[in-house]
């Protein structure tokens, strides 16, 4: 089913959040509700993904952007591909993704029978691998450990067939209740095999908010200007904590209160960007443990976001390089001597709705793999004389050309 998190903190952020006094009350807990329990494995691996999940949304954060991921789908999808990776392939995978001293496999076992059997909330997840057999003959061994590990559904397809991205995207669509309609946009005529997971979330507040209490108000954006809002309010009793850089709050989902929204507001004379660029997963762990339940009031504006991002450059950074060159070694993955798998594209998208009910969340990620050599990156400088021609592409016309050895003139 599925899990999200994130995180890391700079220092003089880091010394406030540890060393600041946080204002809290006393502890509570349903007793009348079952405990959940999860296997160190099951943790274990939850932590890693935590991890990665905050490495990759400080570079994909943008200052007065909207940003909005999945950590576990990201990390599903590529530790279910990492199964066929082998040599310093699946190394950078691994260390990459925090999981170099995990057998993951086990791992994502564990976390997906510790996320499923919600009785209050809808939280789901879903594998699934597409491989073009004229293309690939997948390795019977990673088969049955993707099978095994990640519940994955197995579908023979021919990418040749335009068709096949509408069904692979159809196949998202489903397992997210629509909210993500296509999230593979571009051709995929080259792929030898997709592999994907999608995560879906939907959960009512356990404290909901009162729609009659929703008022027009202005939200601050971070140029300073306002935009209008529906800002809802509710009292209730909430695990919350604060210091002189932030307030924090876990809104929580159903009667068991296991998922929580975790709301983190930078206090006035701070800014949003500069939490993001100090927080991880361990911080924000610590951040969550300081968060004792009290009685307050939160106002929060109704919100939707969609965002998505094709991942390899952002993956290169961080350190994942070998899986998308000509010299990565996924000879684990298919029989015989295929060779020169690499994976071509990671696309993840991820949206979310945010109401006086609950939140409906969904995210999915596909790992695109093609065989030969990707393209090498280009450098195109025109520093001397070039031509020019506009084209319509619909009728082939040339609409204008010129010569260009003055470019001031």
């Amino acid at each position: 089913m599925k899990a999200k998190t994130l995180g890391k903190i700079s220092a003089a952020l880091a010394t406030a959040l540890l060393a600041g006094s946080f204002y809290s009350g006393s502890i509570s807990a349903d007793e009348d509700q079952p405990e959940r329990t999860a296997t160190q494995a099951a943790r274990d691996v939850s932590g890693a993904n935590n991890a990665f999940g905050f490495d990759l949304f400080k570079r994909l954060h943008k200052d007065g952007k909207n940003t909005f991921i999945s950590p576990t789908s990201i990390s599903t999808a590529l530790q279910m591909t990492s199964r066929g990776a082998r040599g310093d392939t699946l190394a950078e995978m691994n260390t990459t993704m925090h999981v170099d001293k995990l057998e993951v496999g086990q791992a994502n076992r564990d976390l997906k029978d510790a996320l499923s059997g919600r009785d209050d909330v809808k939280l789901a997840v879903a594998n699934s691998v597409w491989a073009d057999p004229s293309r690939i003959t997948l390795n019977k061994e990673f088969c049955g450990k993707v099978k095994a590990e990640f519940d994955a559904e197995f579908e023979s397809v021919s990418f040749a067939d335009p068709k096949t991205r509408e069904t692979i995207n159809g196949w998202v669509s489903d397992k997210t209740e629509k909210m993500i309609p296509e999230l593979i946009k571009s051709d995929i005529s080259g792929a030898v095999t997709v592999l994907v997971n999608a995560i879906y979330f939907k959960g009512n507040w356990t404290h909901k908010f009162n729609k009659d209490k929703t008022t027009d108000a202005e939200f601050k954006l971070a140029d300073g200007t306002k935009s209008p809002i529906k800002l809802m309010s509710n009292k209730e009793e909430y695990n919350y904590a604060e210091n002189g850089e932030l307030q924090l709050i876990g809104l929580p989902y159903g009667a068991d209160k296991n998922i929580k929204m975790w709301v983190l507001l930078p206090k006035q004379d701070r800014s949003l960007n500069e939490l993001v660029k100090g927080l991880d997963a361990t911080k924000f762990s610590q951040l969550r443990e300081r968060a004792w339940e009290r009685e307050g009031t939160i106002k929060l504006p109704r919100f939707k976001m969609r965002f998505s991002k094709e991942l390899v450059e952002d993956l290169e950074a961080l350190g994942m390089k070998k899986p998308f060159t000509a010299g990565a070694d996924f000879s684990g993955f298919e029989e015989g001597e295929g060779g020169r798998l690499f994976i071509s594209k990671v696309i993840h998208e991820a949206v979310i709705d945010v109401n006086e009910e609950g939140t409906e969340a969904a995210a999915a990620t596909a790992v695109i793999m093609e065989r030969g050599a990707p393209p090498k990156p280009f450098t195109m400088v025109c520093d001397r004389p070039f031509l020019v021609v506009i084209a319509d592409d619909v009728t082939g016309s040339i609409l204008f050309m010129g010569t260009v050895y003055k470019p001031g003139e």
